[in-house]
């Protein structure tokens, strides 16, 4: 972030929570760096003895690969050719690969405590052709982080134009269930080679504790995960790996957990998927490890925290409390699994649930003391997976795509029915590969269906203000129209109308995360889509801390089709980059199967949106804005012209059309 968001930040705050906030900072990074000081000459990598056998939960998958789309991506995950965050296709190979010695080189590069365990991963590379990835890089500006800089401590958002999120977002490892995939469709010994080898260049190059990929607990707990389901694919399709590998990988797994219990994303207040996602992993290493008193809590601790945190995130409409629908996707894909791998433990790993002992956890959050009861799931938390579940169906359009709400940073939890548009959800109710692995992780166990919630008529705006501006959109076929159905997601704030043909929404609903870290200004904004052709559409998110001005831009009024008063913004956008305050307060006073009405207060005095489904068009009059009259919009090339959003439409992080 940059000095003058911090600062803005700063003048945004009480006295005492800027204090407050400083020491627990300060505090944080003092106790980081002497963590750091004092692990320079120790190994942090745990004993490679005593984890395994790993569990294996997965059988064989019917899978086909009819396009050669998973041989493809498994190819050139292979050839480190990676396309991430709108990169396009791009090798990422380490500086040190043009040396005959680069396993000295990386190895020798670390601090003194870890050379000897990174060399012995790296001998077991016995690939000749083998090279080396860059994990510590930007490859799109070139900046690679150090990796003698403890992770608690390593600096991002800090330089313009460098985005920590491209070393986050291959640190995840999820090419590596793309390599499995591949093998599982046509077995090839290359593929679990490559599998084997990247792995052990991953562990060599980056020592537990240390670099960019430990700086963020949530990245480090979708990496196990994504290692635990590789690796099952790739046995339950007849691979083998020798011991000496199983061990270094259990024992990776064993320091991904230790660190994600260490450095839970949690707080009283405020937290959200980052949290999520640490729970979430958390249960995967637990149920790939044998059991212990250690992976026996972090297994009862995912599961009690994954039954509070599936309804606190999750609203009574089923939308995700921070205000987005890309967030959304992410969120449910890691309860979903999470939840579907529990549901499915063997009757030894049930047993944990009666007996155990919570007095060794001694972390925050606590652990509840057991026994518990099995399922460890409270009805009411699978009822709101089903909400999600219907959610999802609810916000994609008749093209496929979700209706965009909020930020998207293409976060995903497991890639595994690839080549979709960036905005398709579908896989999570409908994906042929991942309602298999749900399926077979689950036993049958999680018997989700999507779930739809009651549209409620809301009943009033009879005193919309008399001097509005009105736009007439006229589709060229007007029965794209006939038989819209309504739909109200009243805790998200979602509205809308919706056929096979056409689908409408509008925007309107209080920020439930307090802080509007995902939110957009986009208070009232409608959205339509009509026989596939989008009249006007969300724009997206495009960039976090790597493009600030892009950030703004793109969170703005001025890129949504909402009401504006000039270049006035309903919310300040120079709090932070993950800020944004709930001044508009946004409330809709009428609601049914053939209008709306709502109003925000975001720019002082009430501005007011009325839509009205007619037969012949979309009637939107707007109060509050220097013009008045009727203005006849026939295709959404006139729309287009007359909005002037000014961003390109974003359909993912990075991309533009």
């Amino acid at each position: 972030m940059s000095i003058l968001h911090r600062l803005n930040t700063i003048r945004a705050m009480p006295v005492g929570v800027v204090a407050s906030k400083l020491i627990r900072m300060l505090a944080r990074q003092a106790k980081n760096r002497l963590i750091g000081a004092m692990m320079r000459n120790h190994c942090t990598y745990p004993p490679s003895y005593g984890m395994v056998p790993l569990s294996r939960r997965l059988p064989a998958l019917s899978l086909a690969d009819a396009d050669g789309g998973l041989r493809r991506r498994a190819l050139a995950a292979a050839s480190h050719s990676f396309d991430l965050l709108g990169s396009g296709p791009v090798r990422v190979v380490h500086p040190l690969a043009k040396y005959p010695q680069w396993r000295e080189g990386v190895s020798g590069g670390h601090h003194r405590g870890n050379r000897k365990r990174a060399a012995s991963l790296l001998s077991m590379i016995d690939t000749a052709s083998y090279v080396p990835v860059d994990w510590h890089v930007d490859f799109r500006s070139g900046y690679r982080w150090p990796i003698k800089v403890w992770g608690g401590v390593t600096a991002y958002g800090h330089k313009p134009g460098v985005d920590v999120k491209v070393p986050w977002e291959l640190g995840r490892l999820q090419h590596l269930p793309q390599l499995a995939l591949a093998y599982a469709a046509a077995p090839d010994q290359n593929l679990a080679t490559e599998f084997h080898d990247q792995v052990l260049d991953f562990l060599a190059a980056n020592p537990p504790g240390w670099g960019v990929q430990w700086a963020c607990a949530m990245d480090v707990s979708i990496r196990a995960a994504n290692l635990v389901l590789a690796w099952e694919l790739f046995v339950a399709h007849g691979a083998t790996f020798s011991l000496e590998f199983e061990e270094e990988l259990a024992a990776a797994l064993v320091a991904h957990g230790r660190h994600v219990a260490r450095n839970l994303e949690w707080s009283p207040d405020h937290r959200a998927n980052h949290y999520l996602a640490d729970i979430a992993g958390l249960a995967f290493v637990a149920c790939a490890l044998p059991r212990g008193e250690e992976t026996d809590l972090w297994l009862v601790f995912a599961a009690q925290q994954l039954d509070v945190e599936i309804r606190r995130q999750f609203l009574e409409d089923g939308g995700n409390f921070e205000a987005s629908t890309a967030y959304h996707r992410l969120s449910l894909e890691m309860a979903l699994f999470a939840v579907a791998l529990i549901l499915g433990l063997d009757d030894d790993r049930k047993s944990v649930f009666a007996h155990y002992d919570a007095s060794p956890w001694g972390l925050t959050p606590g652990l509840r003391p057991g026994p518990m009861a099995w399922p460890p799931f409270a009805p009411e938390t699978l009822d709101r997976l089903a909400l999600a579940l219907g959610f999802a169906q609810t916000v994609t359009k008749p093209g496929g795509d979700i209706v965009q709400v909020g930020d998207n940073d293409s976060g995903r939890f497991f890639v595994l029915d690839a080549d979709r548009s960036p905005l398709d959800v579908s896989h999570l109710w409908a994906g042929p590969i991942a309602a298999q692995v749900l399926a077979a992780l689950s036993g049958g166990a999680l018997p989700l269906a999507p779930q739809p919630v009651p549209v409620v008529a809301v009943k009033g705006g009879e005193d919309f203000p008399a001097s509005f501006r009105r736009l007439r959109l006229v589709p060229g076929d007007p029965r794209a129209l006939e038989g819209l159905q309504p739909f109200a997601l009243p805790q998200f704030g979602l509205y809308g109308w919706r056929n096979d043909r056409t689908f409408i929404s509008v925007r309107c609903g209080r920020l439930m995360d307090g802080r509007g870290a995902h939110a957009h200004n986009d208070q009232l904004a409608v959205e339509i889509q009509i026989d596939g052709v989008d009249w006007v559409r969300d724009p997206g998110t495009f960039a976090y801390t790597g493009d600030l001005a892009a950030r703004n831009a793109y969170r703005s009024v001025l890129a949504h089709f909402a009401p504006r008063q000039g270049q006035v913004e309903p919310a300040t956008l120079n709090l932070g980059p993950f800020r944004l305050d709930d001044t508009a307060r946004a409330e809709v006073l009428a609601f049914d199967d053939q209008g709306f009405v709502g109003r925000h207060h975001g720019f002082g005095a009430p501005v007011w949106r009325r839509i009205r489904i007619e037969t012949d068009g979309v009637v939107i009059d707007d109060s509050g804005l220097d013009q008045c009259g009727e203005i006849r919009i026939d295709d959404p090339a006139a729309l287009a012209a007359l909005l002037g959003q000014g961003v390109r439409f974003s359909p993912g992080y990075g991309l533009q059309e």
